[in-house]
């Protein structure tokens, strides 16, 4: 019954993220991505630096500067930034179908940074994912979008998060190192908006009631979101629940045909089941293994005692 629970709550979570991916690709049409940064930033910063305190914990600890932890950072800045500028300049379903190729190049990533072992049924799932990814692309051939190459980018970094918070200080709180994170997007967000403002007409200005209803949105979407993930996860089994993470694309692509009226073509929806089936199986097979390692440890007590 927790493993439903988990994965309801995951689902969730993905239904909101895609509801404020939409929200972010509506408020861009009349702020800057910068602007848009700048927001989550002020107001994660500070939801993030009262939980902590609720818990006791410090704002600042000495292992916030740990270099796994300032990598983490710009890494979630990395893939923040790019996804909003994605979402302003493509198709909706677009950035999501690229975007799930994350969970394969964190086992990649996993494998060639940290010494994990990856045998060949996973090799050949990150393959098959990558190859999706360029049929999604489709580099050279006639409805190729080279802005989606940033979606790219926001992938590779929200894999290189993932990867990199396995070496962050174990006594560092999740509260603490999310206002950090938070806090480092609002000179970023200031910087963007001082960079924009130079060059866009009514940049500078301020943003429309509807407008600033939308960043709003966007915020509320963004944290809600955040805390179903948290419960999912502590709630459920995580090889359980993770997969439900792949519905956040179904929810983009029915967002992006009703609020947006995109058409995703053949080739957008071959490459993204390569994606999704194949890092489906990585994760599935990953899970198999640390079942068979847990029976493997606890049988040895057992064989002990013969």
């Amino acid at each position: 019954m927790a493993n439903l629970r988990g994965a309801l709550m995951m689902t969730l979570a993905m239904a909101l993220f895609a509801i404020e991916d939409s929200f972010i690709k509506l408020a861009s049409s009349a702020v800057s991505p910068a602007v848009i940064v700048l927001c989550l930033g002020l107001s994660g910063a500070p939801i993030f630096a009262l939980l902590a305190r609720l818990r006791g914990l410090p704002l600042w600890d000495p292992m916030l500067a740990h270099p796994a932890v300032i990598l983490r950072t710009a890494s979630e800045l990395v893939c923040t930034v790019a996804l909003v500028v994605s979402l302003a300049l493509i198709p909706l379903s677009l950035a999501s179908a690229i975007s799930q190729v994350a969970p394969l190049l964190v086992t990649m990533g996993a494998a060639l940074f940290l010494g994990e072992e990856v045998g060949w049924r996973r090799w050949s799932a990150i393959f098959v994912g990558l190859a999706g990814v360029m049929i999604i692309l489709r580099p050279g051939f006639e409805g190729f979008e080279p802005a989606a190459l940033i979606t790219v980018l926001s992938a590779l970094g929200l894999a290189a998060r993932d990867v990199v918070v396995r070496r962050v200080p174990p006594r560092l709180h999740t509260f603490q190192i999310s206002w950090i994170t938070f806090l480092a997007m609002i000179p970023v967000g200031i910087a963007g908006v001082a960079l924009t403002a130079t060059g866009a007409p009514g940049a500078a200005s301020l943003p429309e009631p509807r407008t600033v209803a939308l960043l709003f949105a966007v915020i509320g979407f963004a944290l809600s979101g955040y805390y179903c993930v948290v419960t999912a996860t502590r709630t459920g089994d995580v090889g359980f629940v993770t997969p439900y993470r792949y519905t956040r694309l179904i929810f983009a692509m029915i967002l992006g045909i009703l609020v947006f009226g995109e058409t995703p073509d053949a080739p957008m929806l071959i490459g993204a089941a390569l994606v999704v089936a194949s890092g489906l199986y990585a994760l599935l097979r990953e899970a198999r293994l640390k079942r068979a390692e847990r029976r493997l440890a606890a049988s040895k007590p057992h064989q002990a005692l013969l």
